[in-house]
């Protein structure tokens, strides 16, 4: 597609090569390292926030530079930081795909790595939120990341969930994948591949394990979740296809693996409940730990921890272990509950030095000293996300510092869902016994440091700039609700409430007061610019989730809007709709349960007429009604669908109200919608041919307040722009690559700059001064 700057406001030569910005500093950074703004004429502006992080599923340190490290942002792309974890920059922004959750780099060459896409644990089913970060394949660099090129092989279904990556260890030319089909080999550098072992598993082989040892190539691979999973032994995975089952016991979910690098002949399997298990709270916490003290063959693997292991602690692995033992640090009785989260969060590690050291993690960090019999907390989250001295929750990764010798030098780093922290004395004492995590501030001695500056991966699903258009908030995944302002700058956000922010919203009369929420409607509210926040939800039905899995009564993320007619007025939908004409004090049910039993996905009211209100459900369907105002829960709105499907947003058209917008967020169908009639019917305006949009899903849209032909936008693949209604599309030249874009919002600022704002899922927040 073509491409174009708003920023000034006409389309780019095909020749000029694509922007990339980033923060450092306080300073916008181009490409080339030029300092903002004479240098970027057609890019938008970073916002942040550089100190808050986001989903971090890969850490890798330069097999050669030891203060050169890389980290990968869930759908941020790849970063990387010359000064050993002191600042960060995007280096993968020539990548078509930036849902990266695995990385190799060649030892012999480092020059050479290897990028697999897809983040294949299905949190959009379990957490329900709609949102798959499907990846394209496998990307390869040549030249230590400067640019990128998708390995042709990888453009198949085959390779659209690339869980983790091997090089091979006596030819680095031998490369091995486990995807979602299974696990496959290539013998020339990622040009040609051929499966290993195929299978058809919910989620396919997630795991590999390499010996350090082999010149052939022993591989072990953990395949399945949800499902009876299963690790497999290659012994000579270079040459042959030949699979021995290795370890397969009843119930077990997803496994991690772990090779002691000590004592290769020494592995680990951190294996995930299928089953309830003793009380009923194990499903997806802790099945067992697993150890081989013989090179991981079949006959050799014992558990050394299990649930039903006498002391609670060692049984919470994969639990949120503050939450299942709130009762042993002085809460009343019944307040005891079991979050497990072996489905998502699933890492074990050795220590570099000592084959019976042992790392896991699910929520917390915990870790054991005698080959994985006892265990005790060695990080657990003590401050907001951002804060400069905690680690945050839900763990994805941990390295070693290449020099680790368990003395001098004792530094780890860890990725989460709060970004990247390190620890300089990973040996120092954890917090274990019956009150391990009722003191953690001062009980356990592992310190950890936040890496978190100008890491610009944070994962919004909305957010809205304040009128004066230098402040602004959103929800963002698992990092609460940040708020940040231009004076600040990147590395000067705070977070607002807690958990998955949401939907925000803010009085444009009174900025004092702003709304946000917490996962399934949790809507609080704030007088004081932010200071305190009091729940918002009386009148709205109670929340009927497991906690497990969608089937709420509310989308993980709901939407909420303030009507601009009235800030006192808001509309809330689940499974059926809200309002509220007192800021909050009091919702009303004004629907009856949506069509299909679906849930509410988007809710957008006519500018000109706040009795005329639409919303959109994950199921397809338009319900719309023009006395809104009136409406009961005995009220049957109308009903349109311009397809199956799960739309993510409508929107009007503020110059004439009787034309609407509607945009899906699936594969494979038309993304964009178009009414003329109000909404009676619907055409699709995807465009045609070259100058049409790519088939990926699309999260909102906004219409130009002062030209109805002008319409963005935000897609799996940043931000696209028609000139003529949709009739053809081009890519927007945003600096931020194809990042996630959940979120649009359009003002006219107090000193009357027309300002669009970008929420990305992935890549922070971005701002550009329309021409």
């Amino acid at each position: 597609l073509s491409r174009f700057s708003s920023r000034i406001g006409r389309t780019l030569p095909a020749a000029a090569g694509r922007t990339s910005v980033w923060m450092n500093g306080g300073q916008t950074i181009a490409t080339d390292g030029r300092v903002s703004p004479t240098s970027l004429f057609d890019a938008w502006t970073p916002l942040g926030p550089g100190n808050i992080g986001g989903r971090t599923r890969v850490i890798r340190y330069h097999p050669s530079r030891h203060t050169t490290l890389f980290a990968a942002g869930v759908s941020g792309g790849i970063w990387t930081s010359d000064d050993d974890g002191g600042a960060w920059r995007p280096m993968g922004d020539g990548l078509s795909n930036l849902a990266v959750n695995a990385l190799a780099i060649d030892p012999r060459q480092p020059d050479v790595m290897y990028a697999g896409t897809g983040e294949g644990y299905f949190r959009e089913e379990i957490r329900g939120t709609g949102l798959p970060l499907r990846g394209s394949g496998i990307f390869v660099t040549r030249n230590g990341g400067s640019t990128w090129q998708r390995l042709s092989s990888t453009a198949t279904d085959d390779f659209l969930w690339v869980n983790d990556l091997e090089i091979g260890v006596g030819d680095s030319r031998r490369l091995y994948a486990a995807t979602r089909t299974g696990v496959w080999r290539s013998l020339d550098s990622g040009q040609t591949w051929s499966p290993l072992l195929s299978t058809s598993v919910r989620g396919g082989c997630l795991d590999l394990a390499m010996r350090p040892v082999e010149q052939d190539d022993t591989l072990f691979a953990s395949c399945g979740s949800y499902e009876q999973a299963t690790v497999y032994r290659f012994a000579r995975a270079s040459a042959t296809t030949t699979a021995d089952v290795v370890l397969r016991e009843a119930n077990m979910g997803r496994t991690s693996l772990a090779i002691a690098p000590s004592r290769p002949d020494v592995m680990y399997a951190l294996a995930a409940s299928n089953d309830p298990g003793p009380g009923g709270h194990y499903e997806q916490g802790l099945l067992a730990v697993y150890r081989s003290d013989g090179g991981g063959v079949a006959g050799s693997w014992q558990a050394r921890v299990t649930n039903t292991d006498p002391s609670k602690l060692n049984t919470l692995l994969l639990t949120n272990a503050g939450s299942a033992m709130a009762e042993e640090c002085g809460a009343p009785a019944g307040r005891n509950s079991y979050p497990t989260m072996g489905w998502y969060n699933n890492v074990i590690a050795v220590d570099p030095r000592d084959p019976d050291r042992v790392w896991a993690a699910g929520v917390q960090w915990f870790r054991s000293d005698d080959g994985g019999r006892t265990w005790g907390i060695a990080a657990q989250q003590t401050g907001n996300p951002g804060a400069p001295d905690s680690a945050h929750v839900d763990q994805h990764a941990i390295t070693f510092h290449p020099e680790y010798d368990g003395q001098s030098n004792q530094i780890a780093i860890i990725g989460n869902d709060g970004g990247l922290a390190r620890t300089r004395n990973a040996r120092a004492r954890v917090a274990s016994g019956t009150r391990a995590t009722c003191t953690v501030s001062v009980s356990v001695e592992v310190k950890w440091e936040s890496l978190n500056r100008d890491y610009g991966v944070t994962q919004f699903y909305h957010g809205l700039p304040y009128p004066d258009g230098t402040r602004y908030f959103g929800g963002a995944q698992d990092n609460s609700t940040p708020i940040g302002n231009d004076e600040a700058g990147s590395n000067g956000w705070r977070t607002l409430i807690g958990g998955d922010g949401g939907y925000v919203a803010v009085n444009p009369n009174n900025p004092q007061v702003i709304y946000g929420e917490t996962q399934w409607a949790n809507v609080a509210k704030s007088v004081d610019g932010g200071i305190r926040f009091t729940s918002a939800i009386a009148g709205l039905d109670p929340v009927r989730s497991s906690g497990l899995g969608p089937e709420a009564n509310y989308l993980f993320i709901a939407p909420f809007v303030m009507d601009p007619a009235d800030p006192n007025r808001l509309w809330l939908g689940g499974e059926f709709l809200y309002r509220t004409t007192n800021a909050a004090a009091l919702w009303t049910k004004a629907s009856t349960a949506m069509p299909d039993g679906g849930l509410v996905s988007g809710i957008a009211i006519d500018p000109r007429d706040p009795d005329h209100v639409i919303a959109a459900t994950n199921k397809g369907d338009i319900v719309s009604s023009r006395g809104a105002l009136s409406a009961t829960a005995a009220t049957t709105w109308d009903v349109t669908r311009p397809r199956d499907g799960w739309l993510t947003s409508v929107a009007f058209d503020s110059r004439n109200t009787s034309i609407l917008y509607a945009t899906y967020g699936n594969f494979g169908s038309p993304h964009v919608y178009r009414s003329t009639n109000a909404g009676s019917t619907w055409t699709s305006t995807d465009g045609t041919g070259a100058r049409g949009l790519p088939d990926i899903p699309v999260h909102c849209i906004v219409v130009d307040p002062d030209d109805s032909s002008r319409l963005y936008l935000g897609t799996d693949l940043g931000v696209f722009v028609s000139l003529d209604s949709g009739v053809s599309w081009m890519v927007e030249e945003t600096g931020f690559g194809p990042a996630v874009t959940e979120w649009l919002a359009l003002i006219r600022d107090s000193s009357g700059r027309k300002r669009l704002f970008a929420f990305t899922h992935g890549r922070g927040a971005w701002r550009v001064d329309l021409r």
